[in-house]
């Protein structure tokens, strides 16, 4: 088996130039078995050497030895069964401040994720309302202005 792999090496090293001419790995591929099926006498069998060669595990095998005892997928649920409901977003936070007569006073941004953390128990940052709260403001629903602070101040 060595003889016959050292030969092949030889082999494949006179033809290395010429097989890389071609850009495409696929064709490369593709004439190396065209040369192998061409030449049926340099193929390499475990018959002439069966000490020297001793095949690992199949992936049936391997695959068996290694899984990891996985939970089981949970079943899907259809919405609103047996669960529980989740934090509405900060966009719905502040459709419900708006609603209400939260805004009657000056607030800044600071001001609503603090009224957020006590009425809704969900602490959201900061920038998760300027985008919003600006769309508002052009819309005319909130009107914007600076505070001497630096800061903006929204309000109806």
């Amino acid at each position: 088996m060595q003889k016959n792999f050292l030969e092949l090496k030889r082999q494949l090293a006179e033809l290395s130039e010429t097989i890389n001419k071609f850009e495409s790995e696929a064709v490369q591929l593709r004439i190396v078995e065209l040369l192998f099926d061409q030449t049926g006498s340099t193929k390499l069998t475990l018959e002439e050497s069966p000490q020297a060669y001793e095949p690992g595990p199949s992936r049936s095998r391997r695959a068996e030895s290694t899984v990891k005892s996985r939970p089981a997928p949970r079943a899907s649920r259809q919405r609103g069964e047996d669960t529980t409901p989740s934090a509405s977003g900060a966009v719905a936070a502040l459709g419900k401040l708006v609603g209400s007569d939260y805004f009657a006073k000056k607030r800044t941004i600071g001001d609503i994720v603090n009224q957020c953390q006590q009425e809704y128990g969900v602490q959201y940052k900061s920038n998760a309302f300027s985008g919003p709260l600006s769309r508002l403001a052009k819309k005319g629903v909130l009107k914007r202005e600076k505070s001497s602070e630096g800061n903006y101040v929204y309000y109806k």
